[in-house]
């Protein structure tokens, strides 16, 4: 350094020399203004006249600390701004989509902050010498002066240029095992375990319906069970994927009548209040050496093994089926537009006039599978359903035309078999903000009334399988792009570090590598719109009512707040909102384990036991209000009252 060993006056000069020369080069070059380097400009220009009016021993002392605290208020300022200077030198050198998303923003802003706290921490040290020795400056040999004044901030500075350096090709590195996660330890489908065969007994028997939907209850019963004996009820299953899945808990026998969990409470196990179709969603991810995710029926009859044992007398076991559909159901694959889908219909000739009928849409997951359950429970309830694709599986959610959502309503009010003047919506998620856009839309379709799971209340940036795609709408209409406000993936940044640190414990535990996304949409409803002047869903101008079903704990967006939001704007007493508490994004139909809310390495939020109930809530809230909305004229279940719980 030149302080300490040349004039100031000289020094400052030809600091502030080259600043300026800097500048002049760069404004030849066309090169962009950059904050760090004005404001440096500013600083050394005070840092010079400061020479000309101070004495040279105060400069001594003081001209140090004080181009420290320049250079700290600089890049305070510049991040205040919105122009952190890391960004502002990194920027030119990548790809310019990765320079325009919110995660390299994020990444820089994170360096930019740490090169401020550096710059703190130099000012700081550098200010001790001249606060405790009136006598100490920069000329002096004494061990505070020397450690103070050089080689603690020459230290500091070498720390951070080491973490510039390391840093970001570390955490590169480390996120490619958390991206090979995702999209590799997605298993195939396989078939179910071959069931074990049933075992009967004298004495005890085992009461279990031998046959049930997975919307219907599942009551178990044990008689001949001897007053306050122990016994231990167990139940297993295989999913989509051939991975096993098991509950059990242990009951003390009653003094009079048999073992009924719908009214016994467990002694222990995995759950804690009598619940007949606890043996069901209670079950846990049990398969060996793999990482547990989201449980998926089967699509053939679910085999579920239930035994008893009960000590000192034995045991009994059986294996039940759960289907998804009733019997009769007719199903068939359909083609709307080049996509897939399924249509269900009820069993039986259609009444006169036609069934009434539900389009489903599923989220980003894209493709039409994840509905099929939802369109099979439908259509066991009177209702034609179409389980309709809005985006291809896989695919990123990119100027998706709305224009799907209306075809598929359409394709669906257009079958024989249905009344076209009583089809309503249901949808999951990113398709329920594209189904509400698209009846809110110029010559959108008219639907009786929507049913909308984990809804939003604006539209979104697109989102593609790296995050967030700058300056992309997530829909079209009419050709044209569909304001949208942005997803703030930098809020991201300490979860990605830390799974970026925890990816091979993780794996080696066979624990899920987890992101929980909502902060980067909290985010981005607080901060103002890019490219959108308004991005909020005109829900106003839907004709119908709206079943709103949402969960506290959602830790994918926060659909709670988007929901009150939508019905504040509306004020219709018809609307419903149904606030599961506990209960996190993925809301569905019928009775399913609920452990590992999770897929894909996103978390979907929501406690086993409050899934549970969110599951059976939502079953019965939506039926009743889709029969209401969908009845026909004179039918007294047309009426639909307010309820917002």
């Amino acid at each position: 350094m030149l302080i300490g060993n040349v004039v100031f006056r000289l020094v400052v000069c030809l600091v502030l020399a080259v600043a300026v020369g800097t500048q002049v080069v760069s404004r030849l070059r066309r090169q962009p203004w950059r904050v760090f380097e004005l404001g440096s400009l500013v600083v050394f220009a005070i840092l010079t006249l400061a020479a000309f009016v101070f004495a040279e021993a105060v400069l001594e002392r003081w001209l140090q600390p004080l181009g420290n605290l320049g250079l700290f208020l600089v890049g305070l300022v510049g991040l205040l701004v919105g122009r952190p200077f890391v960004w502002e030198y990194t920027a030119d050198v990548v790809d310019a989509t990765v320079a325009r998303s919110d995660r390299f923003r994020g990444v820089t802003t994170t360096m930019t902050w740490l090169w401020v706290a550096v710059f703190a921490a130099m000012t700081v040290v550098t200010m001790i010498p001249p606060l405790v020795d009136e006598a100490a400056t920069i000329h002096d040999t004494g061990l505070l002066s020397v450690l103070c004044y050089w080689v603690l901030p020459c230290v500091l500075l070498g720390l951070a240029a080491s973490a510039s350096g390391l840093v970001p090709p570390w955490f590169e590195s480390r996120s490619a095992p958390v991206e090979h996660r995702e999209t590799e330890e997605t298993p195939a489908v396989a078939t179910q375990s071959s069931a074990p065969p049933d075992i009967a007994s004298d004495t005890l028997v085992l009461d279990v319906p031998q046959d049930s939907r997975h919307d219907e209850p599942f009551a178990v019963t044990i008689h001949g069970a001897p007053a306050g004996s122990a016994v231990e009820l167990t139940a297993t299953g295989n999913d989509l994927h051939g991975r096993l899945w098991r509950s059990a808990a242990k009951f003390a026998a009653p003094v009079p009548g048999p073992v009924d969990i719908a009214v016994l409470d467990p002694l222990s196990g995995d759950w804690e209040r009598a619940d007949g179709d606890a043996p069901l969603w209670a079950m846990r991810f049990a398969a060996g050496g793999v990482t547990p995710d989201l449980f998926i029926p089967p699509t053939d009859p679910w085999l579920v093994t239930v035994t008893a044992r009960v000590e000192r007398v034995g045991e009994v076991r059986r294996t039940v089926r759960r289907h998804p559909t009733a019997a009769g159901v007719r199903c068939s694959s359909v083609e709307i537009d080049g996509r897939q889908g399924l249509l269900t219909l009820p069993p039986g000739t259609a009444p006169d006039g036609g069934w009434p009928a539900v389009a489903c849409f599923g989220g980003s997951e894209g493709g039409f599978e994840s509905q099929v359950g939802h369109a099979m429970l439908l259509a066991s309830r009177g209702f034609a359903a179409l389980a309709a694709s809005w985006v291809d599986k896989g695919a990123p959610v990119v100027a998706v035309p709305l224009e799907r959502f209306g075809t598929a309503v359409r394709f669906l009010a257009d079958h024989s078999e249905v009344d076209s003047d009583r089809v309503a919506g249901m949808a999951v998620s990113r398709g329920a903000e594209g189904l509400l856009s698209t009846v809110c839309a110029p010559r959108g379709p008219r639907c009786r009334g929507l049913v909308l799971i984990s809804p939003s209340s604006v539209t979104w940036q697109a989102i593609g399988s790296e995050g967030e795609i700058p300056d992309t709408p997530s829909w079209t209409v009419a050709g044209r792009d569909v304001p949208w406000l942005p997803v703030r993936s930098g809020a991201l940044m300490s979860q990605l570090v830390r799974n970026a640190w925890w990816v091979s414990r993780d794996a080696a535990a066979h624990r899920p590598t987890l992101i929980r996304l909502r902060p980067a949409y909290e985010a981005g409803l607080r901060g103002p719109a890019t490219g959108a002047a308004d991005a909020r869903i005109p829900a106003e101008q839907v004709d119908g009512p709206l079943l709103l079903v949402t969960g506290t704990e959602d830790a994918v967006w926060p659909s709670g707040p988007m929901a009150q939001e939508v019905l504040g704007r509306r004020l219709r007493p018809s609307d419903e909102h149904l606030s599961c508490q506990g209960a996190g994004h993925l809301v569905r139909l019928g009775v399913l384990p609920t452990d590992a809310q999770w897929t894909g390495g996103i978390a979907l939020g929501g406690t086993r036991t409050a899934q549970a109930v969110a599951q059976r809530r939502a079953t019965t809230r939506i039926t009743k209000f889709l029969s209401a909305v969908t009845a026909a004229a004179g039918d007294p279940r047309r009426a639909v009252g307010t309820r917002r719980q």
